[in-house]
Order: C-alpha cells, then sequence, then structure tokens
C-alpha cells in the first residue's frame, strides 16, 4: 500500500479510537498513528542493502518499489513479520506503550494483507523471518 493511504487510514483509525475511547491520551494515539507508518521503514532497510548506497534517497528507493511488477519474487520485510509482532506484543506486557505501538503494527499489518488478497499478490510478502531463511538457503533463486 502507498504511503498516503497508510497515512491516511492511520490518521482516521487514530482519530476514530480517540473519538471512541477518550481515555487514551494523546501520546498513545500518537504512538499508534506512528508506528502505523514508521513500520514501512523496513522498505527503506531492504532496498539499500539489496541496491546499496545509491539509495539512501528516499524517493529513489520509494520509485523502485513502485516500479516493482505486480507478481514478483517474495520479499522479507523485517517490521513486517510475524516475529516482529510478537516480540513486539511480549514487550507490550512489559511496558504499556508497546500496547499502542503493536496495535498500530497490526492496523498497518492488515491493511497490507487485505491489499495483497484484494490484488491476488500475497505471495510477494513473506510473513516470517524463519521460514525467509530457512527457504532462502535451500531456493535461493525463489527470494529477492
Amino acid at each position: 500500500m502507498l504511503p498516503k493511504w497508510h497515512l491516511l487510514f492511520g490518521a482516521i483509525f487514530s482519530l476514530i479510537l480517540y473519538s471512541i475511547l477518550p481515555q487514551i491520551s494523546i501520546f498513545n494515539i500518537s504512538l499508534i498513528f506512528s508506528s502505523s507508518i514508521l513500520i514501512d521503514f523496513d522498505h527503506y532497510i531492504f532496498i539499500i542493502k539489496k541496491k546499496g548506497r545509491s539509495y539512501f534517497n528516499l524517493k529513489k528507493s520509494y520509485l523502485w518499489h513502485k516500479a516493482l511488477e505486480k507478481k514478483h519474487k517474495p520479499i522479507m520485510h523485517i517490521f513486517h513479520s510475524i516475529e516482529f509482532i510478537v516480540f513486539i506484543a511480549i514487550l507490550s506486557f512489559y511496558f504499556d506503550f508497546f500496547l499502542f505501538i503493536l496495535i498500530g503494527i497490526v492496523f498497518h499489518s492488515l491493511l497490507d494483507i487485505i491489499e495483497l488478497i484484494y490484488e491476488k499478490r500475497i505471495n510477494c510478502r513473506e510473513f516470517s523471518l524463519i521460514r525467509f531463511l530457512i527457504l532462502r538457503k535451500k531456493y535461493p533463486q525463489r527470494y529477492f
């Protein structure tokens, strides 16, 4: 999903939560909103690892991702992995603010999954870091 849509849906989601749950502070709503957008930083990490320093330019890395064909090899985005989400969930038991980060990340991931299913591109993303590491060694030509 394009960043502008995550920005819009993240803002709407945060405002809805704030209006129906007024006991949630502005800070916590800001955590939800921010994490629903900043989770995509792993796209930037991926392209720099894949293409090198010439892709430090955010616009250039954005255009590379946008130019990918609809059906491409699976990509591992670490912050979108089930292991990262479980890690944040565990942290939320110990630190309250991670619960709000978790809410934003899960909301973002659900939007991504809905879009991938709708566009019949669910195979373009790997959801498990462990599975990715195992299969990438076994079938290196299958993954980016």
